[in-house]
């Protein structure tokens, strides 16, 4: 992967931006997204995507008490 920060900076954003999206009930396309995205970078983005839906998703549940 481009070891230029500002492009992993940027990818990493909009990972979390589409898990945070998705987590919220909005559909998210990540074939659409992912489209023109070389393999490495296709691999990393879904990885960090997954992450952030996992996440998020724990986040967004209610604490038990």
């Amino acid at each position: 992967m481009d070891n230029n920060i500002y492009s992993v900076k940027n990818f990493d954003f909009l990972a979390r931006t589409f898990a945070i999206m998705q987590v919220e009930g909005h559909p998210v396309d990540l074939d659409a997204i992912t489209g023109n995205m070389d393999e490495e970078h296709r691999c990393w983005f879904c990885e960090r995507y997954a992450y952030y839906c996992e996440k998020e998703s724990l986040e967004q549940e209610p604490l038990m008490r």
